[in-house]
């Protein structure tokens, strides 16, 4: 089995908590019955935050993309810069700020635990 999508398509839309954007590019219904469950982007604007959050049925991956800010990690901060990448377990409490003039864009992968 195999997809392709064209993320140009697909716009950004403001995350439930939080000032942020999100876009999924495959989600739930495009991976249903798959061990990925989400890839997407994160958008979190200048001064924006992505809530500190958990979900212990799903692992992530971040990647930096552009930008710079702070990825909170169980109540630590962590630099967010370019090329960073994170694994996060499910049970882990993180969140993204953006304390800078600039969007930062972070890649998400999330996969079922």
């Amino acid at each position: 089995m195999w997809k392709t999508v064209d993320a140009n398509s697909i716009s950004y839309s403001p995350y439930r908590t939080g000032v942020a954007n999100i876009k999924r590019v495959l989600g739930k219904d495009e991976l249903e019955g798959m061990k990925f469950s989400g890839f997407g982007l994160l958008q979190v604007p200048p001064r924006g935050e992505f809530k500190v959050h958990v979900h212990p049925e799903r692992e992530e991956i971040y990647y930096v993309l552009s930008g710079t800010g702070r990825i909170e990690v169980e109540g630590k901060p962590l630099e967010a810069h370019p090329g960073l990448t994170l694994h996060i377990s499910g049970e882990t409490a993180h969140g993204i700020k953006n304390e800078t003039d600039e969007p930062l864009t972070i890649i998400y992968v999330t996969v079922w635990a």
